[in-house]
């Protein structure tokens, strides 16, 4: 598959597609520009330990709210 047709893909389908296709690095690419273009899209710092996601409340507010 070529970027292009990643392109076409709604995000779901892209996201379909990458869940059988993990070691895809165009495909993760893709998903992850798309991804990062929606709205409610949080960046934070690569962590050293797990306790450092405390650091980022409005991150874990987010994976709380979309993990049920």
């Amino acid at each position: 598959m070529t970027p292009e047709n990643f392109a076409t893909m709604t995000l779901q389908e892209l996201r379909k597609y990458l869940l059988g296709h993990r070691t895809d690095a165009a495909a993760v690419s893709a998903y992850i520009s798309r991804i990062s273009g929606e709205s409610g899209w949080v960046t934070c710092a690569a962590l050293s330990t797990p306790d450092d996601l405390d650091n980022y409340p409005e991150f874990l507010n987010k994976v709380r709210r979309h993990s049920v």
